[in-house]
């Protein structure tokens, strides 16, 4: 037995960047939770922030009108949110496993069924659960191409016109 054995440090919110996020911003909640502005890889060329709070459940990435959040609307809401926030901190979210990963994909997606036309997905669409998920945008990638595979029904994939990627789309649910 070592005499001298540390834990290893354990990560603090105040620090920590999930995998897949470039985290540009921190703000302190009343009660000491972190409150973080971030994006991840942009697509189509656009970079999209969110806000998440590392305390309680709150995560954002659209702003009141329902647009996707520029760095300055992401740093408004999450400093709205700090301040008004009372929760404790509760330290750096368990990574999920590839299955719970995947399925939190999933359920995003099937919830663009409900229109009547064929909805786009977007790489900026998966920034509110980022830090929930913890995954790289190849991930999400390679993840929505096996979609396409598997469910040709829910996601199509087609090559982009430059032929530089895919374009993957949800279709509505068949309506008679």
């Amino acid at each position: 037995m070592a005499l001298f054995t540390r834990p290893a440090p354990a990560v603090m919110p105040e620090t920590w960047t999930p995998e897949g996020t470039l985290v540009s911003q921190r703000y302190r909640a009343l009660e000491g939770a972190t409150v973080l502005v971030y994006t991840a890889a942009a697509d189509r060329g656009i970079t999209h922030y969110a806000a998440a709070c590392m305390g309680c459940t709150y995560r954002a990435a659209t702003n009141t009108a329902h647009n996707p959040m520029s760095e300055t609307d992401a740093a408004k809401a999450a400093n709205a949110h700090a301040a008004g926030c009372r929760a404790m901190p509760r330290g750096v979210p368990a990574c999920p496993g590839e299955t719970e990963a995947a399925e939190m994909i999933r359920t995003r997606l099937w919830a663009r069924r409900y229109g009547k036309a064929p909805h786009p997905v977007h790489i900026s669409d998966f920034n509110a659960i980022r830090i929930d998920r913890q995954r790289p945008t190849d991930w999400i990638k390679a993840l929505l191409a096996s979609l396409a595979q598997a469910a040709p029904g829910f996601l199509t994939a087609t090559p982009t016109s430059s032929g530089q990627g895919t374009r993957f789309t949800v279709q509505p649910f068949g309506r008679p």
